[in-house]
């Protein structure tokens, strides 16, 4: 990788309002749920096709308009934590465990998909660090941790996929008699689902500010160090 940093605000932004519409659609799921609990009874005669609940009527609109959000946020974000990782040799990393490829290939590798993408993240974290001590500015090897809102978001992230797929295995829109269960199972799926986009949020947020002040730090360093800029390492001007 070469030690260039690209800020990565627009990318940010961009993954922000994805999360944030992710997160609308499953704030109605989730009064839709409500209201399969206090109305299962509410059903809609189809006619040949027969009856079925007017609440699994909207769970099914609500997720057909919310897949193609998710779908395109999921890609924006991988760019983001892709452009994030390229960015931390110019940030002069203490160690680095993975590569800016793997950053966003581990995302779909089974099994390990369920451990190494927090791992990356939690690297570019402790990376994008702008308070850096005179002795880090060589690779030596450091324990990365992680802030605990960080592994909350990674425990509801998984909790919020478990739950989801549960509840679309066992939906199935030709009964009406367990309306108020499944309206249980699309509140928590999509509460879980809510929470994580918050703290995911939060992540992006972070990550990208302590970048922004990292690449000042350095610069401050290294100018202090060795009397002059280097040109190598000036940030570009597009947020991309």
């Amino acid at each position: 990788m070469t030690e260039v940093y690209r800020p990565t605000k627009t990318w940010s932004l961009i993954t922000i309002a994805g999360l944030s519409f992710i997160s609308f659609f499953h704030v109605l799921m989730v009064f839709t749920g409500v209201g399969a609990m206090l109305r299962p009874e509410s059903i809609i005669d189809l006619g040949e096709e027969g009856p079925m609940s007017a609440w699994y009527m909207v769970y099914g609109l609500l997720t057909l308009a919310n897949v193609p959000v998710t779908i395109a946020t999921i890609v924006v974000f991988l760019i983001w934590l892709n452009r994030s990782y390229k960015n931390l040799p110019a940030l002069r990393p203490s160690f680095l465990r993975f590569s800016s490829g793997w950053a966003v290939g581990w995302w779909f590798i089974p099994f390990a998909n369920l451990v190494r993408p927090f791992q990356v993240v939690r690297e570019v974290w402790w990376e994008s660090d702008p308070e850096i001590p005179q002795d880090q500015m060589f690779l030596t090897e450091s324990l990365h941790s992680a802030p605990t809102f960080m592994a909350l978001w990674w425990g509801f992230w998984l909790a919020a996929n478990i739950v989801t797929n549960g509840v679309d295995k066992l939906f199935d829109p030709e009964r009406t008699d367990n309306v108020a269960t499944m309206g249980l199972g699309f509140v928590v799926a999509s509460s879980l689902t809510i929470i994580a986009a918050a703290l995911a949020i939060k992540v992006v947020r972070d990550i990208t500010s302590r970048q922004a002040a990292r690449f000042v730090s350095v610069q401050r360093i290294e100018r202090s160090a060795y009397g002059y800029d280097h040109s190598e390492g000036s940030p570009n001007t597009a947020n991309s």
